[in-house]
């Protein structure tokens, strides 16, 4: 597996915050934020960026972006 985009994470939720999260997202109908917090997830769980950016049909400059956020 290709580690050289993981990078280190630095975690600010549980798993469990984050379902929460993306949950009440879903139901204020926040489509970017509930893609955010999916990419957040894919990255927790060991996902590249390219990876965790693909799962959520993102672009790799928006990939990068977000991983920097």
């Amino acid at each position: 597996m290709d580690t050289s985009q993981r990078g280190h994470l630095t975690w600010h939720l549980s798993e469990r915050e984050l379902d929460h999260a993306i949950e009440e997202a879903q139901k204020t109908d926040e489509t970017c934020l509930v893609r955010q917090l999916c990419f957040i997830k894919n990255l927790y769980q060991g996902d590249t960026r390219k990876q965790a950016g693909r799962r959520v049909g993102i672009s790799r400059s928006t990939t990068r972006r977000w991983a920097q956020a």
